[in-house]
Parts: structure tokens; C-alpha cells; sequence
């Protein structure tokens, strides 16, 4: 995976965003931008997501779950039959919990719950990324990924609970 550094040594990804609404998309351009990595591409729906992750290859890919045609799920899937490398993070509603276990299942590696933040999008997608984050006074801050977690494993559990598989 090609990784750029800036100047003052902090790592950037090549990302693309796919969400069919053109504000979530802004929104997450914006909060990547901030965190100084590239949006190299971006999709409407899961059909253009397949096309954009063959053309730009990019490092991570953010995707909206409900999405007219493709959705993400279906796209999640064609994507890591084409490329098990691929780094996904599905963002989704609260109300999407078995969708997002069913693209995790499928290849996703993480998951937003919206409302997004800067501080959610940026401590997913670092922690995927493999990317250390500090806090002010120099040390590891891995308090978002372990909500993030323990949201994740919340969310597995009561979805078994009621049977959904």
C-alpha cells in the first residue's frame, strides 16, 4: 500500500468516499482533508464504488451501507472478491446494526455509526490504517477505538441474541 508522509512526518491515506448523498460525502471529505489525507476518488452508489476502487486502488475506502443500486453490503462483497487487501469502514444508522455485521462478515473491516464526527472518522480510520495516534502529553490514545470496539461487540451480541445471523 503507498503511504505518503507529510512534512511533519504523519502518515496520509489515499481514500475514497462512497455515499449516495452529496452532503455525507462532502462532510467526510472534509473531516479527511482536515486529518490530512487524500480523497482520491468518490462514488455515488456501489456499482461506481467498483469501478473507482479499480481505477485509483485507494488505501481505504469509506462506505455508505443503503445506497440505491448496489448497495454497500453487495459492494463490500465485490470488492474483497477483487482485492482481499481492501480496507473498508461501512458508515451506517444505528438502526443498521445487522446490516453493518453482515458487510463486517463479508470483509468490512470497521464501522461509524452516524452521526460522524471528526473524532470518529479519524480514530476508525487510523486505527485501521494501523496508524498510532498521540495524545498531548505523548501517549498512545486508544480510547475511541476501544469504544468503537465495544460498540462493535455490543452490537454483535444483540444481534445474536435476537437470532439475526
Amino acid at each position: 500500500m503507498f503511504r505518503a508522509k507529510h512534512i511533519d512526518g504523519d502518515e496520509m491515506a489515499r481514500i475514497m468516499v462512497v455515499d449516495d448523498t452529496y452532503f455525507m460525502r462532502a462532510l467526510i471529505k472534509a473531516i479527511l482533508k482536515q486529518a490530512g489525507h487524500e480523497v482520491v476518488a468518490e462514488a455515488r452508489d456501489g456499482d461506481e464504488a467498483l469501478k473507482n476502487y479499480m481505477i485509483y486502488k485507494p488505501d481505504l475506502v469509506t462506505m455508505d451501507i443503503t445506497m440505491y443500486g448496489m448497495n454497500g453490503i453487495d459492494a463490500v462483497k465485490a470488492i474483497i472478491s477483487m482485492d482481499k487487501t481492501a480496507k473498508i469502514i461501512m458508515i451506517s444508522a444505528m438502526s443498521q446494526k445487522s446490516m453493518v455485521i453482515g458487510a463486517i462478515r463479508n470483509g468490512a473491516k470497521h464501522f461509524i455509526i452516524k452521526p460522524v464526527t471528526v473524532e470518529k472518522v479519524v480514530g476508525v480510520i487510523d486505527q485501521v490504517l494501523g496508524i498510532k495516534t498521540k495524545s498531548s502529553n505523548g501517549n498512545d490514545d486508544f480510547s475511541g477505538i476501544k469504544q468503537s470496539i465495544e460498540e462493535m461487540e455490543k452490537a454483535i451480541v444483540e444481534i445474536d441474541e435476537n437470532g439475526t445471523k
